[in-house]
């Protein structure tokens, strides 16, 4: 293992790799999102929004401290924990009051997401999500969303690409929610095809919302393709037939808090996290997509301290905030990143179309 190198990386340099090298990783933040739309909040303005959606019938004032603003990760966390100068029933409310949160963030991204999607994918983002499939990539993402899935469907539906199943760029331990009517419940073990894995939950991942769920399955339910659908009433019925399935479950968001301990209890769960960290020490390429790397986030700061690339491979940062550059690089001590897709005019698209261009079919 050699140092970092004196000059920064190119996407041309780049070795195509195979199912049996490692594979490029790509960590995506809400940057990423927002790039395909930008009605897709960044963490701040998801915070504001839960914030005005919930003061109507909850004092958030009396059980949040003023000065942790509107970041919501500071609200989770809070929250979370058992605070040692707070009674039971006033620990209660806030285990409560953290649901209600979780709730409503679902409610936000969904509805964000539905209207995000109901135009064409961006061409960039088809793209790039051909090439990821193309070369098996990894996929890392903390995002609620469903963009990607939709993308993934898209190519099913609208370019009958019959062999890119959305199903199955999830981990084989996940379980479909139609398999409660009596289908099969594991995907294909080996797909030959991207891996999507989700760190932080989805909005159609579904569980029973126990505070302890050790060794209970769970659930993903299908979702519908970027642009009009082509036919309303199917695809209403078709929601409405996953809403039912999943009538009594809760959706599965891990906040993104320092202490996710009753999460991890999960051992799927703990088997996205496993995923993640062999594939990014394992990385042919690490690339950084709208994550600014936020100090509250202890979670990943842990994990990617455990979990550091080699120093030898290409690591890139995209993002329209320049100062997030000198921040991964003090902190994966890589004074090599390149700056071409920090603090420029749309560097997600800009870097999608590259890294597609560099990797042809």
């Amino acid at each position: 293992m050699t140092g970092p190198k004196d000059a920064a990386h190119s996407l041309a340099d780049e070795p195509v790799t195979s199912p049996t090298s490692g594979r490029d990783v790509f960590i995506l933040g809400a940057g990423f999102s927002k790039a395909i739309d930008s009605q897709m909040p960044t963490m701040v303005e998801l915070g504001a929004e839960v914030r005005k959606r919930l003061s109507d019938d909850i004092d958030l004032a009396s059980a949040i401290p003023a000065s942790l603003g509107d970041n919501f990760e500071l609200w989770m966390t809070y929250l979370s924990q058992p605070q040692p100068w707070l009674r039971e029933p006033d620990i209660d409310l806030h285990r409560s009051l953290g649901g209600r949160i979780r709730q409503s963030i679902a409610d936000v991204i969904e509805e964000r997401t539905l209207s995000a999607s109901a135009s064409t994918a961006p061409e960039w983002l088809r793209r790039l999500v051909l090439t990821w499939h193309r070369r098996q990539a990894v996929i890392i993402t903390l995002n609620y969303d469903t963009l990607v899935e939709r993308v993934v469907r898209d190519f099913q539906v609208s370019e009958k690409i019959s062999w890119l199943y959305p199903d199955d760029i999830y981990p084989p331990y996940f379980a479909d929610i139609l398999s409660r009517t009596g289908g099969g419940i594991w995907g294909n073990d080996d797909p030959q095809t991207f891996q999507l894995l989700k760190l932080h939950g989805s909005v159609n991942w579904h569980y029973s919302g126990r505070e302890v769920f050790y060794g209970e399955t769970i659930f993903f339910s299908a979702v519908p393709e970027f642009g009009p659908a082509a036919d309303e009433a199917v695809r209403d019925a078709d929601t409405s037939k996953l809403r039912d399935l999943a009538a009594d479950k809760e959706t599965l968001l891990i906040p993104p808090v320092s202490e996710k301990t009753t999460y991890f209890n999960n051992e799927t769960v703990r088997g996205l996290w496993k995923d993640a960290a062999a594939a990014l020490r394992d990385a042919a390429a690490c690339h950084f997509i709208g994550y600014s790397l936020p100090i509250s986030d202890l979670g990943m700061h842990f994990f990617l301290a455990g979990n550091r690339p080699d120093a030898d491979i290409p690591v890139h940062v995209v993002d329209i905030d320049a100062n997030v550059l000198e921040r991964y690089r003090n902190f994966l001590d890589r004074p090599d990143i390149g700056s071409d897709y920090v603090g420029t005019d749309d560097p997600v698209a800009r870097f999608a179309c590259k890294y597609a261009d560099s990797h042809p079919e």
